[in-house]
């Protein structure tokens, strides 16, 4: 089947258009083409219809060529343009190519016309391709830059200062935007949530539903001290907005500085580790229930309330750093978690998530870093 191409054709004898359109059918094509005489045909024509290229004789008793380009110029599209003329001087086609005219043919010699109009055609094609795919880059681009700001404004500006307790949060996305988030989240009684969760995904979409956790848990965590049916609530609302597609992990730790203890609930979240004064592994804070947004009648339950001790270090992380993977396939691992966990804890809390990031990077294949790594630490005083 013959390609079709749209020619808009300038010129004042209808002999020698039909000439040009028989050329071009006679190189393959299937043309449809109007031809016009005046400028105001010419700006109508160019407005109402889509052409792919458009071929011009320079003088016509009311229009010219080089008027027909200036106006293609100024209209912004971007339409091959080609004049064709019976007898302009080389310093003419000269100026005309300058002026931005993308060939020119004499009309005694249109051997050169359907080369041409191939050549200019497929070029054009390729210029709009390009700016079609940098017009989605830029699309894609601002769409990250939307959702890292959604994301920046999450994460807490400083952890809590509490007396005998040392805090500290940390994440770092592998790309512009992650799927990770932490928190810490007022409570009754001067108690605070620490809340490590893991949206799928990444990019805007994500980040929305990060935001809209976040605001849930918040405004629940205002009201209700149970942080299971915190959780159970949470999904509730969570299942209605995720459809099948995503879902969010989630450990919401209670911490209760005036009496020195914790307990949590864990929406299929990694457990959080918690090293005695010794660097020695103590206790998992393991998932009590399957992940939010995924069945509404999910119903979490809170555990007991776990007492901390002078030394104890507790470490709320995404599977980021556990699952850096070296080069020869070995993963990073709950063990060196907890031995890096150890050889950091006479530092302040800040620097054992520090610490710990730095390590997974370093472990993973080329220094590269493949997923979002997000870490909360609760360090005691001895």
């Amino acid at each position: 089947m013959s390609e079709i191409l749209r020619v808009l054709i300038i010129e004042d004898s209808a002999l020698d258009a039909k000439v040009l359109v028989g050329l071009i059918q006679a190189g393959g094509y299937e043309v449809t083409s109007e031809r016009v005489e005046t400028a105001e045909q010419y700006t109508r024509a160019l407005e109402n219809e889509v052409w792919d290229i458009i071929l011009a004789d320079y003088n016509l008793p009311e229009f010219n060529g080089s008027e027909g380009l200036r106006l293609l110029q100024e209209s912004g599209r971007d339409i091959p343009f080609i004049v064709i003329s019976g007898g302009i001087g080389e310093d003419l086609a000269v100026q005309i190519m300058k002026s931005g005219a993308h060939d020119y043919l004499m009309k005694g010699n249109l051997a050169r016309l359907v080369p041409a109009v191939e050549r200019e055609v497929r070029e054009a094609r390729d210029r709009t391709r390009h700016r079609e795919a940098e017009t989605a880059l830029h699309a894609a681009n601002e769409q990250m830059r939307i959702a890292r700001e959604i994301q920046q404004r999450l994460f807490p500006e400083e952890a809590p200062q509490l007396d005998g307790l040392e805090l500290a949060g940390l994440t770092e996305s592998a790309e512009q935007t992650g799927g990770d988030y932490y928190d810490f989240v007022p409570m009754s009684n001067g108690d605070y949530g620490l809340v490590v969760g893991d949206v799928t995904g990444h990019g805007i979409g994500p980040a929305l539903l990060m935001a809209e956790t976040r605001a849930y848990l918040r405004i629940l965590a205002a009201d209700l001290d149970d942080v299971g049916e915190i959780l159970t609530r949470a999904n509730r609302v969570l299942t209605e907005d995720t459809g099948s597609e995503r879902f969010v992990t989630l450990l919401f730790v209670r911490l209760s500085p005036n009496t020195g203890t914790v307990c949590y609930a864990s929406a299929g979240h990694p457990p959080a580790l918690w090293l005695d004064g010794s660097g020695h592994l103590k206790r998992e804070l393991k998932r009590t229930g399957i992940p939010l947004g995924i069945r509404p009648d999910t119903e979490y339950t809170v555990s007991e309330n776990l007492p901390l001790e002078p030394g104890d270090l507790l470490a709320l992380m995404t599977d980021g750093v556990e699952e850096s993977t070296s080069e020869d396939g070995e993963m990073f691992g709950k063990e060196r978690i907890v031995q890096t966990l150890g050889s950091h804890q006479v530092e302040s809390a800040a620097e054992i998530v520090a610490g710990l990031h730095e390590a997974g990077r370093s472990h993973e294949a080329a220094d590269h870093q493949p997923d979002d790594f997000t870490t909360i630490v609760l360090k005691v005083a001895h």
